[in-house]
């Protein structure tokens, strides 16, 4: 992906932002490569595979960006551009499993229902990038129903009642639900943003994901800052 790993050093000029990752961030990305991640809900086979180790690594350099409060706003990184880089990384890490009545697009759609803050990040990304061999395309101002035909619908809103509303909707179909209010897994999403020590890093709800047929790779489980849900046998994967 394109989105570089940038390491802030307080104090630095802008122009001093390294792309190097230090001892103590090696020392993380060693240990969740180590740790065992949470199972899964036995779904049969999935079709195509998970990624190589290469991109466990980018995710794993998203999830160790600083947010860097104290450089200029036009020299660091926001939360939404984090989360649009979070975003195409999910999907490298997602498959459906066989049996799946949804059908297989020829181009790999992610839906921003409601508010639109990944704004140009994410066409930048996109426009770079394929997830499973095919073409990103970003559609805007979806509403719950429409992204029930999209690989992953992203939700921001600040009203409860409408991010609530919109993932019961989704409730049940084979669409990635990433959004970041507070209440995000609670009322049934699959991933929320979670802002931990100026980090953008996520939590899962595999209680969500079970009642569909999507299966997350262990390799994301494995960086979640948690994971809630209980834990089934681990689909077979090719």
């Amino acid at each position: 992906m394109g989105f570089g790993l940038r390491i802030c050093v307080r104090g630095a000029v802008p122009d001093k932002l390294i792309t190097t990752r230090d001892d103590s961030q090696s020392a993380i990305l060693q240990r969740t490569m180590n740790e065992r991640a949470p199972s899964q809900p036995s779904k049969g086979r999935v079709e195509g595979r998970f990624p190589s180790l290469g991109v466990h690594c980018a995710i794993v350099a998203v999830m160790l960006i600083p947010l860097c409060p104290w450089l200029p706003a036009q020299t660091r990184p926001s939360q939404y551009d984090v989360e649009a880089a979070y975003l195409l990384d999910f999907g490298k890490f997602t498959q459906i499993s066989t049996g799946s009545p949804s059908v297989r697009r020829a181009t790999f759609d992610l839906c921003i229902v409601g508010r639109d803050p990944i704004g140009p990040t994410i066409d930048k990304l996109a426009a770079n990038d394929t997830v499973d061999n095919r073409v990103v395309r970003v559609l805007r101002d979806a509403n719950a129903s429409q992204a029930r035909s999209c690989a992953i619908a992203y939700l921001n809103s600040h009203e409860d009642d409408l991010t609530r509303e919109a993932l019961n909707l989704l409730a049940g179909a084979d669409v990635l639900t990433v959004g970041d209010s507070p209440n995000f897994l609670k009322d049934g999403g699959m991933i929320q943003f979670v802002v931990k020590n100026n980090h953008v890093r996520f939590a899962v709800n595999l209680d969500a994901v079970r009642k569909t047929h999507i299966v997350l790779s262990s390799q994301l489980l494995r960086v979640a800052l948690y994971v809630a849900g209980q834990p089934k046998p681990e689909a077979t994967t090719p």
